[in-house]
């Protein structure tokens, strides 16, 4: 009886005694339960990023478009149907007046919208405007692209006739 319970005693002495020196511990003395939990705090954030599950074109359907009646006519056309006829620098805040096809001009400054993608005119300088338009590309983000609209010179009659004369 008493070697059962000695070996009873021994068994249960190796079996915590192996339990305490392969239980994983951490650098600082931690045990596992406690990595596990610091392991767990990462969380996962969807906020700016596209649904898998969904087409990439889903946002681009989702979003509502500018209602034709809010739009002005400098709004309603696209940048290459306008050509720049003139630019006025002397004054405070530069001026261009530019054309549409039809021939109807219209005097714009900076900040003014333009064009059928929601365009902005960012700077008027001596020979040209630039354009900061903005595109929704394939994945739904919208991306600005920068346009320019060259100052058209037309030579008068009057010049084009002394230039041959000469």
């Amino acid at each position: 009886m008493l070697t059962a319970r000695r070996s009873r005693n021994i068994l249960f002495t190796a079996t915590v005694g192996t339990l305490l020196v392969c239980s994983p511990v951490g650098s600082n003395g931690t045990g596992l339960a406690q990595q596990s939990a610091e392991e767990d705090t990462y969380r996962y954030d969807p906020s700016g990023k596209r649904d898998p599950f969904f087409s990439p074109l889903y946002r681009v359907t989702e979003q509502a478009p500018m209602t034709e009646g809010a739009r002005t006519p400098l709004q309603r056309l696209d940048l290459g149907q306008f050509k720049v006829v003139g630019i006025l620098l002397e004054t405070g805040e530069p001026k261009a007046l530019i054309e549409d096809n039809s021939g109807l001009g219209y005097i714009v400054t900076s900040g003014t919208l333009i064009g059928s993608k929601g365009g902005v005119i960012k700077s008027i300088e001596s020979d040209r405007i630039l354009v900061e338009e903005y595109e929704t590309d394939f994945y739904g983000k919208r991306q600005t692209l920068e346009r320019e609209l060259s100052l058209t010179v037309v030579d008068s009659p009057a010049e084009s006739q002394t230039t041959k004369a000469k």
